[in-house]
């Protein structure tokens, strides 16, 4: 089944939408309680098919069908709080203003049910363990960390969007709940405004799912402060501040599962199939042994997302002043408290296969996915391989675990919007500095001889290896102009919005003898190989067995995309309106100062007030597998039908 399953609900979903009709959106008389409702039903064609180094697809794939819903209920209940101004003691508190929103966030996709097979196959023949913890070194050494499935993480997810109480009283408002908060530009890839988490599971925020519908909630206290009414040259002045406990919400982005178990992530192959040696076949390569004390014992790959603890010292914070000067500019200046959007790797160490050997800790018995089993028929002393009930290869193993981390780092920006005459249009600069940020240098964070025990890199006269994960500060800005417009000869009824911004990031701590990379290794260039490290020419330029191979591997900085010290990309997007506004065609194009470009026409009809339909064609090139770029080969048509309540 290639495309036909995926047309005809599309299909189905274009007939029962034009039969829908829309009803009332107010639930009482007095019009305090009202219902709306986006829904949407997004079918996604690929255009590319793969590159040779990852997983296969072709032209022509089903890559989605997304089925979304956002339903939402907003009460305002100020009717009901008369009774608290008679009242003595609580008259001080009676509130101009009181309001209830709560908003519902979910979706199902058919990738793995009825879209093209080889997106379940992949899912199926997932090897590596990709896992959540918050205490990997407790949990996850011992396969005991909560394994992430993909078909509950790409197939269907469902959680509370918004869900908070709004109170205003004089010059102060409060909101108290779930809510998401948009500090900074975001024109069209989320990268400045970070003060809230985004979904990273289909690719960059902003180019195949909208920036809104990407935006994480969180549980937050939040109030705003009116400070100046009007004072000379400076009118309109607002301080804003917000919180999300720590022992409340430590929420980050779920981080993507590669080995081509989704259309939208990185081209890599199973980590677990690319071990030095490997044969693609795990539990049955020899080359995979390594002597323990124990015995016999595999090495199986874990990629685990470091969760934040739920603790105060994990607390997000920011405070944020915001007023017009001169009547004409708008200016704003904040500091706040984020954990970095991109996760960081770092290789673990000391390693399993030393810790075994220091017996702290023994191999666990588990399958060939990397899940543990309470039964393995044929694995004794002198088999390394078994089975288990079902038919599965299992054996005791101890794991090479690759932990993506997420810290806690301070925010200073600023930012100021005006129009000019001279330009005749609306200038927007923005400036943010990132300090102590998570960074990437391969022999610092994925240096694989930190798997070689101390104790026989002391033997050869080598030091010991232990990654850690080096930090940086950026400063990332933007630039923008935003303009109006006509075109006569194009669209002599409405005008033309023109939005445009350069955006750009400097590595204020990239000096020599610092190379920062990105964590993406180069198009058919492994993350690590077989080579010569100093000092060990002379014993690995010898034809040794598989079980001492692991001595000679290395971490070759050039096999990873380079992280300049400025990356910069200019993004502009130019919309109108045709057919007395049911007709809107918009085309977004992003070019990378490095080659990197991406091209994201789309029109959008309304058929009716409550019914419109969309096709949107999504293309990205580029020099490099970095930024956008690395969702290169994943071009695709994305057809969209939806309905709004409202």
């Amino acid at each position: 089944m290639r495309t036909w399953a995926g047309w005809l609900a599309l299909g189905l979903a274009v007939v029962l939408g034009a039969e829908s009709r829309s009803w009332a959106y107010f639930l009482d008389k007095g019009r305090n309680f009202d219902v709306r409702a986006r829904v949407y039903s997004q079918l996604g064609i690929l255009t590319e098919s793969s590159s040779d180094e990852g997983p296969k697809y072709h032209a022509g794939d089903l890559a989605q069908h997304r089925n979304f819903y956002n339903p939402e209920f907003d009460a305002k209940l100020l009717d009901y709080t008369g009774w608290m101004s008679t009242t003595p003691g609580l008259s001080l508190l009676a509130p101009d203003d009181f309001k209830f929103r709560f908003a519902w966030w979910g979706f199902y996709d058919g990738l793995y049910d009825y879209l093209d097979p080889e997106w379940n196959d992949h899912r199926r023949a997932m090897l590596t363990r990709f896992s959540n913890s918050d205490r990997p070194t407790a949990e996850s050494f011992r396969f005991n960390d909560e394994g992430k499935n993909p078909r509950h993480i790409y197939g269907s997810r469902n959680r509370i969007n918004e869900m908070y109480v709004d109170y205003t009283k004089d010059r102060f408002f409060f909101r108290v709940g779930r809510q998401a908060i948009s500090w900074g530009e975001a024109d069209t890839i989320a990268l400045l405004d970070v003060s809230n988490p985004f979904d990273l599971t289909l690719g960059a925020p902003g180019f195949f799912q909208d920036v809104d519908e990407a935006r994480i909630p969180l549980w937050t206290l939040r109030s705003t402060v009116k400070l100046v009414d009007n004072w000379e040259w400076l009118s309109s002045l607002f301080a804003d501040m917000y919180m999300v406990p720590g022992p409340i919400d430590t929420t980050v982005p779920i981080n993507p599962i590669t080995a081509g178990v989704s259309p939208f992530n990185p081209d890599v192959m199973d980590p677990q199939r690319m071990l030095i040696g490997a044969d693609g076949k795990p539990f049955t390569a020899d080359d995979q042994s390594t002597p323990t004390p124990k015995g016999t014992s595999l090495l199986h790959v874990s990629v685990v997302d470091k969760l934040p603890a739920n603790k105060w010292n994990n607390t997000r914070w920011g405070v944020r002043l915001t007023g017009v000067v001169a009547r004409d500019y708008t200016v704003q200046g904040w500091f706040f408290r984020t954990f970095n959007q991109a996760p960081v790797p770092v290789l673990s160490s000391p390693a399993a296969v030393e810790l075994a050997m220091e017996r702290k800790l023994n191999p666990t018995l588990i399958d060939d996915r990397g899940f543990r089993v309470p039964t393995c028929i044929g694995v004794g002393k002198t088999s390394a391989i078994g089975r288990t009930p079902s038919g599965r290869p299992c054996a005791r193993a101890l794991p090479i675990v690759s932990v993506l981390d997420r810290r806690l780092e301070n925010v200073f920006g600023g930012a100021t919007t005006w129009y000019s005459e001279r330009l005749n249009g609306i200038i927007r600069a923005e400036a943010e500095y990132f300090m102590k940020e998570l960074a990437f240098i391969p022999d610092q964070n994925l240096n694989a001889r930190a798997e070689v025990p101390s104790a026989i890199l002391k033997s050869l006269g080598q030091q010991p290896v232990q990654n850690s994960i080096p930090k940086a500060n950026y400063l990332r800005f933007q630039l923008g102009y935003d303009k109006f417009f006509f075109m006569r000869f194009l669209n002599p009824t409405n005008s033309f919005t023109w939005v445009n911004a350069f955006v750009g990031s400097i590595n204020m701590s990239e000096r020599r003898g610092m190379d920062f990379r990105t964590p993406n290794s180069k198009p058919g260039l492994p993350q690590a190989q077989l080579g010569s490290p100093p000092g060990l020419e002379a014993f690995c330029a010898r034809r040794l067995p598989p079980n001492l191979q692991q001595l000679c591997v290395v971490t070759p900085a050039k096999n990873f995309e380079d992280a300049y010290k400025f990356e910069g990309f200019f993004q502009t997007a130019i919309t109108t309106d045709y057919m007395h506004g049911k007709l809107e065609p918009r085309i977004t194009v992003i070019a990378d100062v490095s080659g990197i470009f991406a091209f994201a026409p789309t029109a959008t009809y309304r058929f009716t007030d409550y019914l419109l339909g969309s096709v949107t064609y999504l293309a990205i090139n580029g020099s490099r597998e970095s930024g956008i770029a690395t969702f290169r080969d994943h071009d695709m048509v994305q057809l969209r039908l939806t309905y709004q309540l409202n």
